[in-house]
């Protein structure tokens, strides 16, 4: 699918190969909505049970039946995709073909495209569960400060990693890992964009790309991280740490203890969660759901309404945003293809791990780190620096796992001043 780009944010930088490069329209064929909807209607959600239906109102042992019930119906009937293809058709969205094992694998990207000269190139990567979608809020900041493209001081490139939302799966012939994944990048920003010098941003499984990045490449000058998480450094106590960041350590045990069922069922049973999760986009929704509600900061997305028959409250944006995280999932039937990453996890060099000395980001190269609060695993600022040329970091009072769509404005505060270092340097 290709689409005419309106937007002068879409003209490719003068030194792209434009053959390789195709501009690409999200719309998905009505059929398929409407085959989405018959299944949800046709799905059953499970009865009251003690685990869904904590007296307490909390989740604890999982999603709570009322909410699930809720977000069923909204999905149903008063969730309009075609709002959000709009949406995400209003910026430049292309497809480039980038040579890998002999063939090649369809990389999909949204981009601004700057007209001035000095622009530097970024790319911002994304995690599990999240997709591209975490980054419309901050580039609609950018359009919004930068309306003129000769005024935007970044060329600005926000990937589907592999395996997720219009990005082609991973080969079904051989294995498949981030430190591929990184060569893809380089290949797109380097070969097919003609940017060099780029800088990257990522959190969660993007920013261990962002990491890989900057640790091997050498047109990459730097990573900005808003997840970082490496073993506490030897000779350090936790004592000696500030308030905020040892109360994130606490909070990190207990999500080891009870919070991670979800990533040892990616790395040892992709193949059967996969399946399950592919048969109904009920299934997706739980899934994914789940870790969007316990990972966002609440003061990110304040509750303004109550479950139906209770007292419970929950915030209606986070449902729709969590309703057009599970819709893309689906309906680009991309969840049994992006968990890859999971199964390289007891492998540092292979996982792209924070702590694997090879990946050390030494100067010249510099990297930045955003520490937010509510992150799954809220890394204390004195250890992330053990991992190498820390030139910026910023502990902000209030955030969660999805820093960039929870708080676009801070998050782009630190990409500016990170990058303002880099450059000036």
């Amino acid at each position: 699918m290709t689409a005419q780009i309106g937007s002068t944010f879409g003209v490719l930088p003068a030194e792209a190969d434009k053959a390789a490069v195709q501009p690409f329209q999200v719309h998905v064929p009505e059929e398929e909505l409407e085959h989405m909807k018959a299944l949800l209607k046709l799905s059953r959600v499970a009865s009251p049970s003690y685990e869904n239906s904590l007296p307490d109102g909390s989740r604890n042992l999982g999603l709570r039946r009322e909410w699930i019930l809720q977000a069923k119906e909204t999905w149903e009937n008063n969730f309009d995709w075609r709002q959000h293809e709009r949406r995400i058709n209003s910026l430049p969205n292309f497809r480039a073909q980038i040579p890998f094992a002999g063939s090649t694998i369809g990389i999909h990207f949204v981009a601004l495209f700057s007209q001035n000269p000095n622009a530097t190139p970024l790319i911002l990567f994304h995690g599990w569960p999240g997709s591209f979608l975490e980054f419309l809020p901050i580039l609609g900041l950018l359009q919004k400060r930068y309306p003129d493209p000769k005024q935007l001081p970044y060329h600005v490139i926000v990937p589907s990693l592999p395996g997720y939302g219009f990005s082609d799966p991973p080969p079904v012939d051989r294995e498949f890992d981030l430190v591929q994944a990184a060569g893809i990048f380089d290949h797109l920003l380097v070969r097919i964009l003609g940017l060099t010098g780029y800088l990257t941003q990522g959190g969660d499984i993007g920013s261990r790309v962002a990491r890989l990045l900057a640790a091997k490449y050498e047109h990459c000058r730097g990573a900005h991280l808003n997840f970082c998480h490496v073993s506490q450094p030897e000779g350090t106590s936790v004592g000696d740490l500030p308030e905020v960041e040892q109360e994130g350590l606490r909070r990190f045990e207990k999500f080891m203890a009870n919070g991670r069922g979800y990533s040892l069922m990616h790395a040892t049973r992709p193949g059967t969660l996969g399946l399950v999760l592919s048969s109904s986009p009920l299934a997706v929704l739980g899934w994914v759901a789940e870790k969007f509600l316990d990972w966002s900061d609440p003061r990110s997305f304040p509750e303004d309404a109550k479950l139906p028959g209770t007292q419970i409250p929950y915030s209606k944006e986070l449902m729709d945003e969590i309703l057009v995280s599970a819709s893309l999932y689906w309906l680009s039937g991309k969840l049994h293809t992006c968990v890859f990453s999971y199964r390289h996890e007891a492998d540092p060099e292979r996982g792209a791990d924070h702590n694997f000395p090879g990946y050390r980001i030494h100067a010249p190269k510099q990297f930045g780190y955003s520490y937010f609060p509510l992150e799954l695993t809220p890394t204390p600022v004195s250890w992330v620096k053990t991992t190498g040329n820390l030139v910026f970091s910023r502990t902000h009072q209030q955030g969660g796992h999805f820093a960039a769509l929870e708080q676009p404005e801070a998050l782009l505060a630190d990409i500016d001043e990170f990058v303002g270092t880099v450059v000036s340097s």
